[in-house]
């Protein structure tokens, strides 16, 4: 499963640079799910896609949620090309998936 087209809130985001590479993003119905993009040390860069990750287990804040991915509990649902994300550019607390 992809992410669906529409407007997301970043609730939490660590690795930033240029952009976040992990997130825990809500979309308009509250949704959740993980976007991670990891740095590839045989390329010696980040990866151009993000791997999707469902937040379907029940979770109270974005550090219970980091633990979870940490873990491996979280089912991975898809991937998406960080070129797909239209970030707001003055904050970058949201996005928009066309």
């Amino acid at each position: 499963m992809d992410l669906p087209s529409g407007h997301y809130r970043i609730l939490a985001y660590r690795d930033f640079h240029d952009l976040p590479r992990w997130m825990h993003v809500a979309d308009g119905a509250s949704k959740q799910w993980v976007l991670d993009c990891p740095f590839d040390d045989a390329r010696d860069e980040y990866s151009q896609v993000y791997r999707i990750y469902a937040v379907e287990v029940d979770v109270e804040g974005a550090v219970d949620v980091w633990e979870w991915h940490a873990l491996g509990v979280l089912p991975e649902s898809g991937s998406l090309p960080v070129s797909a994300l239209q970030f707001d550019a003055t904050r970058r607390a949201s996005f928009v998936l066309p």
